[in-house]
């Protein structure tokens, strides 16, 4: 949007300019200034250049870099383009005193048109490269070498590399909750930290109590959790947890500041329903700050990024304790990019979240293939396979808390 208000003030002003240029009495007549602009066919030609440019840089990031769903942004840019060239030629249609401050316009409009290609191809390229969704100079090569290098000069450690490690009788209590469940297969890999979880569903809403079962360990070790969604509305978990937390004698309210959700259906799936407004609302009465992810996997990236930010600001301890990371259907995203993309998206969340410590990962796919869950499931400590039974009874979990807690104690 505020791509769109830039574009429509730059418009305006061209559009001003034109004008002034064509009445001011001190300027140039109409064939002074014709002749000094672009003529239309040279408008047209650029304009067609530009198109021309925009269908090949799209169709190889879509065809080579498996990522189709770039292209979305590409109408945008035909659509200015093809109002730049209805301009120019609107210029061979109207009086010869109008026309000076037509071209006008319409060359002010493509210098415009050329800037915003400019801003796409860069916000693509930091997409790509760097697999965040954020148009910042902090992004240039060099801006990024520097700050880099002053961070890592600072004596003081701050909030990001001051982790508390998810403490040993968690992950006791973790892993005797985890094979506790009867309808599900459970592995655990004595190789690998206790760190990550891969979660394959039939449904969903069938990891709803293991979800909620590892949520209540962390908030009540007085630790955080960041849930994402891509298949779903938030609220639905959320609601979730908050009858969970209600049942075991927990406030949803009184450990709301140490939850974080993550919308990343609604910017995919939910187009202009106005519901999902509504459950936004809804969300916000229950004290939980919910973070919008961009589109792509890059944007969900660069969501995780913003909402670790948001428990730092929320919880306000200098130092990072645990949290429970929890990304719910990602791959539902790959019906709009690509498989590939989804495979790059879990090749560097699962090992970079094990390297910063302290968060313990949650990956939990439904209707994923073979292929993309055993990537999935390569890089987890941990699996638990519930495709071959039913949903786990809402509390068929509860009241083995206290005693997990216990023997993970002795």
């Amino acid at each position: 949007m505020k791509t769109l208000r830039a574009v429509a003030i730059v418009g305006a002003m061209a559009i001003a300019g034109g004008v002034i240029a064509a009445w001011d009495p001190g300027s140039a007549n109409a064939d002074t200034v014709g002749a000094e602009l672009l003529a239309p066919t040279s408008i047209l030609t650029a304009t067609a250049g530009l198109i021309a440019f925009h269908i090949g840089l799209y169709t190889l990031v879509g065809r080579e870099r498996k990522s189709p769903y770039i292209i979305n942004s590409v109408f945008l840019v035909f659509l200015f383009c093809l109002v730049i060239a209805a301009i120019a030629l609107l210029s061979t249609l109207v009086p010869d005193w109008l026309q000076g401050s037509i071209l006008y316009t319409s060359g002010a409009l493509l210098f415009v048109a050329f800037l915003f290609s400019a801003f796409r191809v860069f916000r693509i390229a930091v997409r790509l490269i760097y697999f965040v969704d954020s148009v910042h100079p902090k992004h240039i090569g060099i801006i990024r070498y520097i700050r880099r290098r002053k961070a890592m000069q600072s004596p003081r450690p701050n909030y990001a590399h001051n982790t508390i490690p998810v403490p040993a009788d968690l992950k006791c209590e973790i892993i005797q909750m985890l094979s506790q469940i009867k309808n599900g297969v459970f592995e655990t890999r004595e190789g690998l930290d206790t760190q990550a979880l891969a979660i394959a569903v039939r449904h969903q809403g069938q990891a709803n109590a293991v979800l909620a079962e590892l949520s209540e360990a962390f908030l009540t070790a007085g630790f955080s959790v960041q849930y994402l969604t891509a298949s779903r509305h938030p609220i639905e978990f959320v609601g979730y947890l908050k009858r969970h937390l209600e049942q075991s004698g927990m406030a949803l309210q009184s450990v709301a500041k140490r939850i974080v959700a993550i919308d990343a259906y609604s910017p995919h799936f939910a187009f202009i329903d106005s519901i999902y407004t509504k459950k936004d609302r809804e969300l916000e009465s229950l004290d939980v700050t919910c973070v919008l992810s961009k589109m792509t996997f890059a944007g969900m990236h660069s969501a995780a990024s913003r909402a670790f930010k948001v428990i730092q600001k929320q919880v306000g301890d200098s130092s990072r304790k645990p949290t429970l990371v929890i990304y719910e259907d990602a791959y539902a995203i790959s019906d709009l990019e690509s498989s590939e993309q989804y495979r790059i998206f879990v090749r560097h969340v699962m090992p970079s979240e094990r390297m910063w410590d302290g968060m313990f990962t949650v990956f939990v796919e439904s209707a994923q293939p073979d292929g993309d869950w055993n990537i999935l499931q390569s890089y987890a400590s941990m699996t638990l396979n519930l495709r071959g039974g039913e949903a786990i009874a809402n509390r068929a979990l509860v009241g083995r808390t206290d005693a997990r807690r216990q023997n993970c104690a002795t």
